[in-house]
């Protein structure tokens, strides 16, 4: 693993203010600096995930929050001093119930119970990386977290990460992490091509963040999602453009 790449980065690292809300909303997955793709670019970059994906897509139901750059699963940041400043306002969210032990009888959405599974499960995979140093890659087959009410959450949060390291061998899930690049991405754009001509060419994103002039921001790199949260996209994109100072996360379901 080298230097300019910071898996599970912590919130101060990766965004800029009101902090808050970031950890009310978001998911820090990896942090990139540019000069891994260009040398003289010294910058460093975020991909982050959202905590309330569920059912349909993030965003589509408050579309008077949108703006330029954050819409239906696509998330825009002004990048200031290497970090993230989110473009829209936070009402653009739907979820954020924090559901505590003593409340577990109450009444609860699918949407408010999975968005705490996913920040449940993105602290679980960030405690194995952080003892292992590499993703989890075993076979986390666990029908008790299917069940539908708010027992899963209940099971999920009783899980530890020596409960992980019993899990069993899978060889499917260590060959997967071994063909990521740097232990996690699915594609790093090292040669500055155009999205279309990359392996990862985003052909079911709903959004793509276009320049002004009509052209699609650099493609940086996507990874997987699910390899940090319960739920979440099959694949989340970043995109950038130097000159506006501007990040956008897309998520691609395929």
């Amino acid at each position: 693993m080298t230097d300019l790449i910071k898996i599970f980065p912590e919130y101060e690292d990766v965004f800029y203010d009101d902090m808050e809300n970031y950890k009310k909303y978001f998911l820090p997955i990896c942090s990139i600096n540019l000069k891994l793709i260009d040398p003289a670019e010294d910058q460093w970059l975020h991909i982050v995930s959202v905590k309330e994906i569920y059912d349909g897509c993030v965003g589509e139901d408050t579309p008077e929050y949108h703006t330029e750059y954050t819409k239906a699963d696509m998330f825009g940041f002004d990048v200031i001093d290497g970090k993230y400043k989110f473009d829209a306002d936070w009402n653009y969210f739907s979820a954020h119930t924090v559901i505590s032990p003593e409340n577990y009888g109450s009444s609860y959405s699918d949407l408010e119970i999975e968005y705490n599974m996913n920040e449940a499960m993105y602290q679980l995979k960030k405690e194995y990386y952080q003892k292992h140093n590499k993703l989890y890659e075993k076979d986390f087959n666990r029908p008790g977290l299917e069940v539908d009410d708010i027992r899963r959450l209940e099971r999920l949060r009783k899980l530890t990460v020596e409960d992980l390291e019993k899990d069993n061998y899978s060889e499917y899930a260590e060959e997967r992490l071994q063909n990521k690049i740097f232990g996690i991405f699915e594609e790093l754009n090292t040669n500055a091509l155009p999205l279309e001509e990359c392996n990862f060419g985003g052909e079911n994103l709903i959004e793509k963040p276009f320049k002004p002039d009509g052209t699609l921001m650099d493609y940086i790199a996507c990874l997987e999602g699910y390899d940090f949260q319960q739920n979440s996209a099959d694949q989340v994109f970043l995109f950038y453009d130097k000159g506006l100072k501007k990040a956008v996360i897309c998520l691609e379901y395929t």
